[in-house]
Order: structure tokens, then C-alpha cells, then sequence
């Protein structure tokens, strides 16, 4: 019996790991990315208290490198969804209760980094409620260009896959401008020569003095449908092809007839 119980393996009395190294690390992260979520949250209940107060609103400025850092690892992304990080970014986004944007700082480093999270999608947009102040950000006229810019082009990619279009340039349909010039004789989109000139003279009535020289303003125009080619220059291009047709047939013939020439020479 001594003899069995001193063979007999004893118990180790290091504890069983009830986790693997993969369950630790998510519980590291949820708890990083929970942490921020809450500190940031925090931060924008603070800005709004300030905006209140007529005091300046400093908390998300202070925590702002903070943010990006944790921002800017892909490998919380999975963290990020689950924890729904992205309102708290919502939230720092949003205007403050007077209507002032948010800090430029803070708008140039939060949308280049959302254009890099390639684990945005339609559910995650709906939870976090992001996609509405970005939409905020294309409409709103104090935005800065750069920011609108990529603004727009987060919608464009969110968008794509809830209305099934393509990301690829070759698979985009250009709508292209009809030409009546020739079923309306002659007239450009079928506008009378009258009906410019009246145009132009009620454009006339808005001038202070008669004899003023209006100042030129430059416009810049988005412009979605492609023009037409002229059907002038096609005109012209098809005389040409005939014009070198008729000049090859020529120099046939003469080939021809030199041969024969030759032949009976």
C-alpha cells in the first residue's frame, strides 16, 4: 500500500488556466476599448456643460491623443464593434448646443481614420447612429473642404453596398446630354432666340444703376452628365474617311492600269 501511494502521481498544486491566451487578450481589449468609450463619453458631457456655461470646451482636446491611440489599432477592431466605440466618435462629432462644430483637430484626425476601418458596415452605422453626422458633414456649409471631401467619399463607400453599386470605375453609368440641335432646327436645347434675350432682361432688373459694369463672379459647377459629342465634328470625320476611301480606289486604278501598260509594253 505505501509502495502504490508513493508511485501514485501526485496533484499539482499550480492552478488550471480556465482561460487561453486568445480569451485574455479579447477580455484586455474589451476592457481598453470600454474604458475609452466611457472616458470619451464623458468627455462630451463635459464640452456640452462648458458650451452651457459660455466657458471654452476643452475636455475632448484633452483626450483626444488618447483616443487616436486606441483609434488606430486594427486590432481592436472586433473590440470596437462589440463595445459600440463608434458613438462615442458620433458623439465627439456632433455640433456643440450652440451649433459650433466641434474642433478642426478633431475633425482631421477622426475622418481619416474612419476611412481605414474597413469593419464599418450597415449594422454598425445603424448602432452607432455615425452615419447620420456624417451626411451632417456633406450638407453643412462651414465644413471645411478637406473635411467634406472625405465626408462624401464615407458615404459613397457606406452606401455602396445597401444600394448594390460598384466600386469599380469601369461599371459607372455617365448619363449623357441629349442633343436636339438638329430636331429643333438649328437650336441649342430647342431655346428660341427670344426667350434669351427676355431672360437676360430680367436679368437686367435686379442692377442698381443701368450703366454699371457688373463685377464677374466665378462659379464652380459639379457637373454629373457628360456632354454629347458634336455632330459637327462626326459630320466632319465621316468626310474625311470618304475623302481617303475615294483617294485609295484612285491609286487602285492607277495600279491597275500601270500594270496593264506594262503588259503590253
Amino acid at each position: 500500500m505505501q509502495f502504490d501511494a508513493i508511485l501514485k502521481p501526485k496533484k499539482s498544486s499550480r492552478p488550471k488556466k480556465r482561460k487561453n491566451n486568445d480569451e485574455v487578450l479579447d477580455s484586455f481589449a474589451d476592457d481598453e476599448v470600454a474604458r475609452l468609450r466611457e472616458a470619451m463619453n464623458n468627455a462630451a458631457d463635459e464640452d456640452i456643460r462648458s458650451n452651457h456655461d459660455k466657458i471654452p470646451a476643452t475636455a475632448k482636446l484633452r483626450l483626444l491623443p488618447e483616443a487616436m491611440e486606441t483609434l488606430r489599432k486594427a486590432s481592436l477592431a472586433q473590440s470596437m464593434i462589440d463595445n459600440n466605440l463608434l458613438e462615442g466618435v458620433k458623439r465627439w462629432l456632433e455640433p456643440l448646443p450652440d451649433r459650433s462644430l466641434p474642433a478642426l483637430n478633431i475633425q482631421r484626425e477622426f475622418f481619416p481614420i474612419l476611412k481605414k476601418m474597413e469593419f464599418i458596415d450597415s449594422a454598425v452605422l445603424k448602432e452607432s447612429g455615425l452615419g447620420r453626422i456624417v451626411v451632417f458633414y456633406t450638407k453643412c456649409k462651414r465644413v471645411t473642404p478637406d473635411i467634406a471631401r472625405t465626408a462624401s467619399e464615407l458615404v459613397s463607400t457606406w452606401s455602396r453596398p445597401i444600394i448594390k453599386r460598384s466600386a469599380s470605375y469601369r461599371d459607372r453609368i455617365v448619363p449623357v446630354a441629349r442633343d436636339d440641335g438638329d430636331a429643333n432646327g438649328g437650336r441649342f436645347g430647342g431655346e428660341k432666340l427670344g426667350a434669351i434675350l427676355a431672360r437676360a432682361k430680367e436679368s437686367e432688373k435686379g442692377r442698381v444703376r443701368k450703366n454699371a459694369v457688373t463685377v464677374p463672379q466665378s462659379e464652380l459647377g459639379n457637373y454629373t452628365v457628360a456632354p454629347r459629342a458634336n455632330a459637327n465634328l462626326m459630320r466632319a470625320n465621316t468626310s474625311v474617311d470618304v475623302d481617303v476611301e475615294r483617294r485609295r480606289k484612285n491609286a487602285e486604278r492607277l495600279r491597275a492600269l500601270t500594270r496593264k501598260v506594262a503588259m503590253r509594253g
